[in-house]
């Protein structure tokens, strides 16, 4: 990434409101994008979500963390749970000879 992209980045990150004015006039450009992570939002990337401009959302390193940590890896853990569940449901009517198919009741 060229300087110019640099700094236009920085600033652009600035502009979220998370650095006070006083301290990023003390920081590089590379200083401030070092504080920032990238977060897949509003599609998780384990769920497929794209590398692209509208599904992702720059934080702060420890919000990115928090989130990840009190949101994301609950959430994936509870859809795992689901996803078994629902297998061990469609073995158990499978050995009864009751699988149901799509569009039928």
């Amino acid at each position: 990434m060229s300087n110019r992209l640099h700094v236009k980045l920085a600033s652009a990150l600035l502009a979220l409101g998370d650095i006070p004015h006083e301290h990023a006039k003390q920081m590089t450009a590379e200083q401030i994008i070092s504080l920032y992570q990238f977060d897949h939002y509003p599609l998780r990337r384990c769920d497929g979500g794209p590398f692209e401009p509208w599904n992702l959302r720059p934080l702060l390193i420890k919000a990115h963390r928090r989130k990840s940590a009190k949101e994301d890896q609950p959430a994936i853990a509870k859809d795992k749970r689901i996803a078994s569940k629902h297998q061990q449901h469609l073995a158990a009517m499978a050995a009864k000879g009751q699988v149901a198919t799509a569009g039928t009741k």
